[in-house]
Order: structure tokens, then sequence, then C-alpha cells
């Protein structure tokens, strides 16, 4: 049996890994069971801290709380850093989604590499821009970036406002995740608590996607916005990401295998390689 220890399984009703890996792997249960048999194995969120139960665990190691305080300089997140860092050194193994946040655990041992995946059948190109932009009221005749996140810092919002400053000529479209953590841009069309097939629609309209980011590692918008073959525009060039984008963003998702169909074959033969019954 395979246990999914999750944080939160779909804050907005979307299609997480967690719902996916459950369809997948039907033996997949979502919670921390209170015993665990010899071949079980708990796929533990790392800010949940150690699985705490005897048998095998896989620390998922997929939050940039490390990024966060080597670049912001701040003790902010010390407290959910202390869980992660009990995660990486006493479960059995560790992952992380892309070769550029390993090193950061790679002294609590090994670590292996796991793409989380994306839905490279929901986030495609689409052939209606115009009429996709028409039904969301956004202008027809001009150039348009489009940009997703909150106001946290590591998102770097404030880079969204100095583009638009910078070039006027740009009409915005700007999706917030959550309404607490919404900002606002003046002139631009602002959404917020965005499904799925509505974001989809969204990089359609789009010219680029405009990647604002003070971390090195991609966000999951930014990989669901290179599945839709969306251009991605750098704040900060000089930021060494997890690679840099070619003409054809869709071919990179295909290439670092984060497709879906890819990620699945790779996590059962990582899981099977463990030992693991699915």
């Amino acid at each position: 049996m395979i246990y999914l220890n999750a944080e939160v399984v779909s804050g907005l009703g979307e299609d997480t890994f967690w719902t996916w890996f459950q369809r997948e792997f039907p033996s997949s249960r979502l919670g921390l069971p209170r015993k665990l048999g010899s071949e079980d194995i708990v796929l533990q969120y790392s800010t949940l801290g150690f699985a705490n139960r005897s048998g095998k665990s896989l620390a998922l190691l997929w939050e940039l709380l490390p990024q966060m305080r080597d670049v912001l300089q701040s003790d902010s997140w010390d407290s959910r850093l202390k869980l992660i860092h009990e995660c990486a050194r006493f479960s059995t193994w560790r992952t992380t989604p892309t070769p550029l946040t390993s090193p950061h655990y790679d002294r609590f041992g090994s670590v292996d590499v796991l793409p989380i995946g994306v839905d490279t059948d929901l986030f495609k190109p689409l052939a209606e821009k115009r009429s996709l932009r028409e039904k969301f009221s956004i202008p027809v005749d001009r150039k348009v970036g489009i940009w997703v996140g909150t106001t946290h810092p590591m998102k770097g919002f404030g880079r969204v406002v100095e583009a638009a400053q910078r070039d006027p000529h740009v009409h915005w479209i700007v999706v917030w995740k959550w309404e607490a953590e919404a900002g606002h841009l003046h002139g631009g069309s602002n959404f917020t608590k965005v499904p799925q097939v509505m974001l989809r629609e969204l990089f359609n309209c789009a010219d680029f996607f405009l990647s604002s980011s003070l971390l090195p590692s991609f966000f999951m918008a930014e990989w669901e916005a290179m599945a839709c073959n969306l251009p991605i525009h750098f704040s900060d060039e000089t930021l060494v990401k997890d690679f840099v984008p070619s003409p054809n963003p869709r071919d990179d998702v295909l290439r670092w295998h984060w497709d879906r169909k890819t990620a699945r074959g790779l996590w059962a033969d990582y899981l099977q390689g463990k030992g693991v019954a699915w």
C-alpha cells in the first residue's frame, strides 16, 4: 500500500499530484496509517516533518523554503524548515522535482529526482486566441502578457508592476491564486481562484508568460504555461533557472519528463525498485 500524506490535497479543487497519483496507482490511499506493513510506503510531504512510523517513507522535498531563506535572507520560515530537515534526515529516501533543488538536501543522504508532472492533455496550445480574448474582454489588437502568483515576496509581483509601467502597450492578465493574497494591477485583467480549464484558456490568450520569481526553480504555473507552449520572459535574466526555455517550451516539458504519462512511468519504476507493491 502507498500512503499519501499531503499538507493540502487540492486547495482550489484542481487536479493535483495527489489526486492524479490516486488514479494512477489504485493501491494508494490518502493519510498516514497507524502502522505500516513490510511492503507499504508513505509519501510524506516535507513540511509535515518525519512520518514517525516504522517502515518505509519517501520525503517529498518540493517546497522552495531553502531557496527562499538563501535569497530573501530571512529566518521567517525556520520553524517550517526544521520540519523539512527532519523529514529529509529521517525518511528512508528523499526526492526533489529537479536537479537544481537537490543540493539543499545532500547532507541528509542520497537524493533522487522525480518530476511532479504536468497535465499536458489539459495544458496545451489552443488555436482560438482571438475568440478567447473576446471571451475574457482582453484586447485583440495588443500584445498580451500573463503572470500567475500571489503577493508573497518570492513571486516578485513588484516586477510585474515595473514591467507594466515600462511598456504601457502591453496588456496584462494577472491571475491570483488566493483572494487573501491577491493584489491588483491597474489597467490589467485581474482574475482570482481560477479553475484549471480557465487558466489554460487565459494562457492561450497571452503572447508570453512573465517569470518574475526571485527563486531559481520554476513554479508549477510556469511549467503549465510552458506546456501551453507559451514563451517565457524573465524579469531577471541573470537568475540561473532549472533550464533556459527553448522557442518551443512545450518540448522542454517533455524533454524534462514532466508530462504525466512519462512521470507515471518514472514513479512506477522508482517504487518498484524500492520494493513497493502498487
